[in-house]
């Protein structure tokens, strides 16, 4: 009988998570859902049953995985504004996210929940990444590496995933602030020649053309996006390796983490 009790108290759960999920105003929470996050949300708000990372993660969890800013990290070259608050001089999801805020900017453009009015992401991003002339970055690395278009589409009925989308948008130069979602399956020319496919499915490749390692096989470092290729798989934005790459390539380590052949 407990048993299924347990049961039936996790379904609800997962329900009321999917709910807010799918919901277009996931986060007007009810009164009565105030504990199910905060300890005394009357005398004081601020104190939670858990950490941000692990609240947020209940309904985000596959977000922040895939495409999330780091978490409960202390900011040693970002110069993070009052605006932004820390917790415990930690950045968290609340850092940049206000969760009792909008839901929507002007004109019902999506706010994500974001602490500043803009749907321009690389123009928050600057907020606490400034320009470092001395020892260029990512930001100021992106201008200069990559000049004209370098992606190609090869099945536009396709879908890339969001992270990839956003990569090509400023490394490519063809989508830009005006990113085009039907953009789909394609190769991505590398500055030394290479080219790689971007949006293919993992398991259909090894089944249709050979040569690459078992997933169950793959090194964890690597991500698949419903299964298909990214930019992500092989690159972190927030890596501090040569080329954002997420595992260091001597004697292509990464490469042949999936290709026997290479």
């Amino acid at each position: 009988m407990r048993y299924l009790l347990l049961i039936g108290v996790i379904v609800v759960v997962l329900a009321a998570a999917a709910a807010y999920t799918i919901s277009e105003t996931p986060h007007n929470f009810l009164e009565t859902e105030c504990r199910d996050c905060h300890v005394n949300p009357d005398k004081d708000p601020l104190m939670l049953i858990g950490s941000i990372t692990q609240l947020c993660g209940r309904c985000h969890k596959r977000t922040i995985r895939a495409s999330s800013h780091p978490v409960d990290i202390e900011p040693r070259i970002a110069r993070v504004p009052d605006d932004l608050p820390l917790r415990d001089g930690r950045v968290t999801c609340s850092t940049c996210h206000n969760v009792h805020g909008d839901a929507r900017l002007v004109f019902g453009i999506k706010s994500y929940f974001m602490r500043r009015p803009t749907a321009d992401m690389k123009f928050f991003c600057i907020t606490c990444h400034e320009e470092n002339r001395a020892k260029p970055g990512h930001k100021e690395l992106v201008t200069i590496a990559h000049m004209g278009g370098q992606f190609t589409v090869t099945d536009p009925y396709s879908l890339l995933d969001p992270l990839s989308i956003e990569c090509i948008g400023c490394h490519d130069g063809t989508s830009g602030g005006n990113s085009r979602f039907s953009l789909g399956e394609g190769r991505w020319l590398h500055e030394d020649g290479m080219s790689h496919p971007i949006g293919v499915h993992y398991g259909t490749a090894r089944m249709q053309a050979g040569g690459l390692v078992p997933v169950s096989n793959l090194d964890r470092k690597l991500r698949f996006f419903a299964g298909k290729i990214g930019c992500g798989t092989c690159h972190d934005m927030y890596s501090t390796l040569t080329a954002k790459l997420v595992m260091p390539n001597d004697e292509s380590r990464l490469c042949t983490s999936c290709h026997y052949d290479k």
